[in-house]
């Protein structure tokens, strides 16, 4: 596999931070210089993707640099934004290196681990990760098998396959966007911002009901603001989150819309779990289900969590 091929499977790779860097190229180049206006219009179009939650993978296989500096342009506009945005662009590229990496050999996966993200990769067939490796990734990707009481450690390290190491690289791509800082745009891109900007603000009158203040009590709000900032949910704070929606009147692609935020989102099977839930009409669980669930984050006052409502 050419060098160029991995530039734009993983334009966040080390790689492309060297050719930046040899390049020169700054964030007014990037906003200004005609020559990078394919860039700025691949940008535009990972940002509108990343918030319609279309799964379009089209790579410039041409011109590799374009999925470069149209990613920098991209978590740069989504960072101006705000965090919504920024998250939604974080899932968008987690899950575009997921499906672009299928055929990717293992010594590449094994030198994007190594060399972008500092991780410590033994072995071939088996493979070892350090454990403060595995942990930042893992931590936020649902399912037992990613704890690490489930998993063989020996001599500080995990044991994983090439399908654990392609799960990880996907979440580190996710905490890298999400960590990108917050700078002053130039104009042009600052005009895509503003448009990105009133894009996702259209999409969240049309897809999110929202209800009076205060109106959902505090493991609700508090369920949906971890949902919101792209964290993980675990099972039974999906199932709980879905059920109470539903039951005060969120329909069906609203829910699904809301975890699309979800590291692991996968919509057809959650679109299917929501319909089951819908179908079923099941009630959403009790407070001492909840406490006994770590999900209640403080003493509310309601007898039940549709109290009022």
């Amino acid at each position: 596999m050419q060098d160029s091929d991995i530039l734009a499977i993983a334009p966040f790779s080390r790689k492309a931070a060297e050719i930046l860097e040899e390049q020169g190229v700054t964030i007014e180049d990037l906003a200004l210089d005609p020559l990078f206006e394919r860039a700025r219009l691949m940008a535009r179009e990972r940002l509108i993707n990343a918030i319609i939650g279309k799964h379009d993978w089209i790579v410039d296989r041409a011109n590799p640099m374009n999925e470069v500096y149209s990613f920098i342009a991209a978590k740069l506009i989504a960072a101006s934004v705000g965090r919504s945005v920024l998250n939604k662009l974080a899932v968008y590229e987690s899950k575009r290196f997921s499906k672009l990496s299928e055929d990717l050999p293992l010594d590449r996966l094994k030198e994007i681990a190594i060399e972008t993200f500092g991780l410590s990769i033994e072995g071939g067939e088996v493979l070892w990760i350090d454990v403060p490796g595995f942990l930042r990734a893992s931590c936020h990707i649902g399912g037992v098998k990613w704890r690490l009481v489930n998993r063989i450690v020996k001599g500080g390290k995990v044991m994983i396959d090439r399908a654990d190491l392609r799960r990880l690289l996907a979440e580190y791509v996710r905490i890298s966007v999400i960590e990108t800082p917050k700078i002053e745009l130039p104009d042009p891109l600052k005009r895509t911002a503003e448009e990105v900007s009133l894009l996702y603000k259209a999409r969240m009158r049309r897809r999110t009901k929202k209800p009076k203040k205060g109106d959902f009590p505090p493991c609700i709000r508090a369920l949906i603001d971890r949902l919101r900032r792209g964290e993980n949910l675990t099972h039974q704070a999906r199932f709980t989150l879905a059920t109470f929606l539903l039951k005060v009147g969120w329909a069906e692609e609203q829910v699904l819309d809301l975890f699309r935020n979800l590291p692991d989102f996968n919509e057809k099977i959650t679109s299917y779990q929501i319909s089951h839930i819908a179908k079923k009409k099941y009630m959403p669980p009790n407070c001492d289900t909840m406490r006994s669930w770590g999900l209640c984050p403080e003493e509310c006052g309601r007898k039940y969590m549709l109290e009022g409502l």
